[in-house]
């Protein structure tokens, strides 16, 4: 399964690790500001080290005293996007996203004056001890060694949620339908189907 993490912070990203209470009310008002035009629900609190990557359409927050967190797929991506750049106002800005299983690793990081201090996106087949290597430096904890914090849970519902998941079936049926395939490493590094 590997290591998986999608994570936005707006403020100081090190002081998660010291974990706190957070605010649910504010992490709603957070998540609503986040994906204005989308319907949130309330769905049961969850913590970070299971919630660090969280399922499509589902994010979770924790609002602390000084960084706000952010696990979202659709949020953690290198470049963010322009909306979550505002958002952060003058805070600092921070996003992490790893998926082991692929080798991706994004991370960015800005400074609260909105100045990008440094960004790196990319797949390779050694990203695993990067990532770890970066998570250690951005937040003092790993996707796999997360701090103890508890992550308040929303389930984000977008207007074209229906066709999302109609096109999401369509590519599973179309897989389905053409049976197991099996790969090789190819000479690139990159998987290719076995004749």
């Amino acid at each position: 399964m590997g290591a998986k993490a999608a994570m936005v912070v707006f403020g100081n990203a090190r002081s998660l690790q010291h974990g706190g209470t957070p605010d649910r009310s504010a992490a709603e008002a957070v998540i609503r500001a986040l994906h204005p035009g989308c319907a949130i629900e309330p769905v049961d609190d969850g913590d970070l080290l299971d919630d660090i990557y969280p399922p499509d359409g589902h994010a979770y927050v924790a609002v602390l005293p000084d960084a706000t967190i952010v696990c979202d797929q659709d949020l953690a991506t290198v470049p963010a996007p322009d909306h979550v750049l505002e958002y952060a106002g003058d805070r600092p800005l921070t996003v992490f996203a790893q998926h082991s299983g692929s080798g991706w690793l994004a991370y960015a990081e800005w400074a609260a004056d909105g100045t990008l201090l440094r960004s790196h996106s990319a797949e390779s087949h050694d990203s695993y001890e990067l990532a770890d290597s970066i998570a250690l430096d951005l937040f003092g904890f790993t996707a796999e060694s997360s701090c103890d914090l508890v992550m308040h849970g929303f389930r984000v519902i977008r207007s074209d949620q229906a066709e999302r998941e109609a096109e999401m079936a369509a590519i599973v049926a179309q897989m389905a339908a053409q049976g197991p395939q099996r790969l090789t490493l190819g000479p690139a590094g990159s998987w290719v189907p076995r004749t």
